[in-house]
């Protein structure tokens, strides 16, 4: 019975100490990430708002690190491209990826990837913005009532620029379709720059975008119909909701998000999540986004995992009834 307990006991032992070994090199990686430049895969074109945010967050993160926190875009493929490579990259923190609403909506959109769904964790999330519907001067309406008319009465009239076919203010479009059952033809853009330009050059006559646009409104170049959120713009307080609108399932917000390699060490994670929220925390972030029309959005990184499995089956349901092509 001694014995028994002896060999019981010390295996105990040798298993505390083999959980404190472990455990030990894990936490001391977590006090010294990072030990060199950190790189920061943006699966988009440079320029836009996606690159804005993140080279804010990476000054920041340089800053608060003393070490350099460098930025890479890699855009293509409908964003695979430079999601891929952060999935090959090695899991210790030192390549993470910077992205959007495609990341959820090409595992539903596109028949194969270069990737597995499972491949990431998700981090932080760093900022939100909720979709505002603008239209051209010319379209005949200056509220959602007025706007809906018009499209009922000329089906296919209302032409949906966006910035890419499963981008947001694509499925946007269509999430607004569905709900109100008019007919429109989406047009998409490879990015928010064209997009935008032949929405004020009125070679299109609609589309979601941010808020940031709503200086254009101000200055008469665009109309701003209904912001997509459930409550109204600070900036624009008299900008009605789609909900005030009478069309309440219409709410829609951009968002933007950091991932790691699903094998990065959990206390690398967690250091990571922490340093990211204080960085969006800090004055100069929230003076960014405030002048951006982004709203900063804190959530765990079991929230934000959640938020993400909530985003693909809520546009998996749009892509499904819309009959959006599969790619």
């Amino acid at each position: 019975m001694f014995v028994f307990a002896t060999r019981r006991l010390a295996g105990a032992m040798w298993a505390t100490a083999a959980v404190a070994a472990l455990a030990a090199p894990l936490g001391a990686v977590a006090q010294t990430y990072p030990t060199r430049p950190v790189q920061v895969i943006v699966p988009y074109p440079p320029g836009g708002l996606t690159d804005g945010i993140v080279r804010q967050v990476a000054q920041g993160l340089t800053e608060k690190w003393k070490t350099t926190v460098f930025i890479e875009n890699k855009g293509g493929g409908g964003t695979t491209i430079g999601t891929a490579y952060v999935a090959r990259a090695a899991a210790d923190g030192q390549t993470l990826l910077f992205t959007s609403t495609g990341y959820v909506t090409n595992q539903v959109l596109m028949k194969s990837l270069p990737y597995s769904a499972d491949a990431f964790t998700p981090i932080a999330m760093g900022a939100t913005a909720p979709n505002v519907l603008y239209v051209h001067p010319s379209v005949p309406a200056t509220n959602l009532a007025e706007l809906l008319t018009y499209a009922r009465a000329n089906p296919g009239a209302l032409k949906f620029a966006s910035t890419g076919h499963g981008s947001s203010p694509h499925l946007t479009a269509e999430l607004f379709a569905s709900k109100t059952g008019i007919s429109m033809v989406h047009v998409p853009y490879k990015g928010a720059g064209p997009a935008l330009a032949d929405l004020l050059a009125g070679h299109v006559n609609a589309m979601f975008h941010f808020p940031a646009s709503l200086a254009l409104a101000k200055e008469g170049k665009l109309k701003a119909i209904a912001v997509a959120s459930t409550d109204k713009l600070k900036e624009a307080p008299g900008l009605p909701t789609f909900i005030d609108s009478g069309v309440p399932d219409v709410v829609s917000s951009s968002w933007f998000g950091f991932f790691a390699p699903a094998a990065t060490p959990q206390p690398v994670k967690d250091k990571l999540h922490k340093d990211i929220a204080d960085v969006l925390a800090s004055a100069r972030l929230r003076a960014f986004m405030e002048e951006s029309g982004l709203t900063e959005t804190p959530m765990t990184q079991a929230e934000f995992a959640t938020f993400i499995t909530n985003e693909q089956d809520k546009w998996a349901t749009v892509i499904r009834e819309r009959k959006i092509p599969i790619e």
